[in-house]
């Protein structure tokens, strides 16, 4: 019975440490300055309508701001670890914010973890500091531009989102992957359809020293039984779902 009674002491203490980590954001608030928590500041603000009513909405990516997640190189080059948060909050007619969507998960990292760690951050597609051009609101849509960079190549990432079923479902995946090496020069490409259930795809070989070609082409029907939801993307999240259906 002791153990049993330590088990879940040591349970219930796991299950409080989640807890702390996690941010309190409000329901429900009249401005959006209300929905950054202390400690916290403003990356992304960017608005358009999400559910068809005329009013726009707000998708507000915050970066929390804490000295102990900065990290200095030997180069004296200053690196930030701070966690992010996307949060997608709908405005009423009364013009109160309401939150109907977050992901705090790690689904996006910071600029400086990404490219130390080789993940996926939100990206502008020009390629400049610009963040609010990696967000794009579009007939209903939700949809983030997210890229990682290689030692000699990139992925770039479109991951789509819309309002159905009171959640942001994953509706289309657009994949982009190009790397070049000593011989060859891959790049790949898929486009991936939640709503008509579709997989597209092109894969390009290259040689570098020759005139070598090899593209293999494919569209099929895939299976569909799982729903990807906004508040429960992980960093990778997206290569899991190429590894399942491109087979």
């Amino acid at each position: 019975m002791k153990k049993k009674g330590l088990f879940f002491s040591f349970l219930l203490f796991i299950l409080c440490s989640f807890n702390l980590l996690a941010e309190n954001f409000p329901q429900k608030a009249n401005k959006v300055e209300d929905f950054i928590p202390k400690g916290w500041k403003s990356v992304v603000v960017k608005k358009g309508d999400l559910n068809k009513d005329k009013i726009d909405d707000v998708v507000l990516v915050i970066q929390k701001n804490d000295a102990k997640n900065f990290e200095k190189s030997e180069d004296n080059t200053i690196f930030n670890y701070n966690p992010m948060a996307i949060l997608v909050l709908f405005k009423n007619k009364n013009s109160q914010y309401n939150l109907v969507a977050k992901n705090e998960n790690g689904f996006i990292v910071s600029k400086d973890k990404a490219l130390v760690e080789e993940l996926e951050t939100l990206s502008s597609p020009d390629l400049d500091d610009d963040l609010s051009k990696s967000i794009n609101i579009k007939n209903d849509t939700l949809r983030l531009l997210t890229r990682s960079e290689y030692v000699k190549g990139a992925r770039v990432t479109e991951y789509i989102f819309r309002y159905q079923n009171n959640k942001f479902e994953l509706i289309g995946l657009e994949y982009k992957y190009w790397h070049t090496s000593t011989d060859y020069a891959v790049d790949i490409a898929y486009s991936i359809n939640f709503s008509t259930k579709k997989l597209i795809g092109t894969k390009d070989i290259s040689g570098v020293r020759t005139d070598e070609t090899k593209i293999e082409k494919v569209e099929k029907s895939i299976d569909v039984k799982d729903k990807y939801i906004l508040d429960t993307m992980a960093q990778d999240t997206g290569i899991k779902i190429l590894e399942k259906y491109d087979n």
